[in-house]
């Protein structure tokens, strides 16, 4: 029996899963609570919870999450070997490079997956919420405040989930505050090589000896790209 452990975003579940059906994977897989990367803090305790029931579990460990705000930041890994991508949020993750993720970023873009959109905190709840709450006037005040600088949304292409219901889930709020809705093709290389490996290209990936910590130190290039 393998005795690899995958953790990873529960908003990165549909491709996750499909990845491992693809490869033939039957890794055990823990999904972390969507919402987490909202709260480094919250990310990191759960990490060490997470982290510290591995140890004497799995021989190998294999995080599917980016920097996310520093919530990996000196978390302590355990009796396993850790592999992380070296990549700044799940979205950079599946769109297979940061070089893709500036290429679609421009004009400016809010990237969602259909993950992300089913967290209760999205921006489409968050743009639900606010309408709710206020009248119309201040509604759309507040929202173009949130959504300010942002000219469309990239719906991330994973081949995982219908693209055409999360236009649809979208379209509202794309026309109340004027954004384009554009479908960007995801591009899941980098997953799959987390899944399979060779890890051994460290541009992508980070391996960390057993009781080793994390650094910010490996991702810093990640932001001045």
């Amino acid at each position: 029996m393998d005795n690899t452990l995958l953790v990873a975003c529960e908003t990165i579940r549909d491709e996750v899963s499909q990845a491992l059906a693809r490869l033939g994977l039957g890794y055990a897989v823990h999904f972390l609570e969507g919402g987490l990367h909202q709260s480094p803090e919250r990310l990191a305790a759960r990490l060490r919870s997470v982290l510290s029931e591995a140890d004497g579990v799995c021989g190998r460990l294999l995080l599917a999450l980016g920097w996310c705000g520093g919530g990996l930041e000196s978390l302590a890994t355990g009796s396993y070997e850790t592999v992380v991508p070296l990549a700044d949020d799940c979205l950079t993750f599946l769109m297979g490079s940061p070089e893709a993720r500036r290429e679609w970023s421009a004009p400016p873009t809010y990237f969602l997956t259909r993950g992300w959109l089913r967290h209760e905190n999205s921006a489409v709840r968050e743009h639900e919420r606010v309408r709710a709450r206020f009248s119309p006037e201040t509604a759309a005040l507040i929202n173009r405040t949130i959504f300010d600088g942002y000219v469309r949304l990239g719906l991330l292409d994973t081949g995982s989930y219908s693209v055409e219901e999360a236009e649809r889930e979208v379209a509202v709020m794309a026309r109340e505050l004027e954004l384009d809705v554009t479908v960007v093709p995801a591009d899941l290389s980098w997953l799959e090589t987390l899944l399979t490996g060779p890890h051994d290209d460290p541009s992508r990936f980070m391996r960390i000896p057993p009781g080793s910590r994390l650094s910010l130190s490996r991702w810093r290039p990640l932001f001045s790209r």
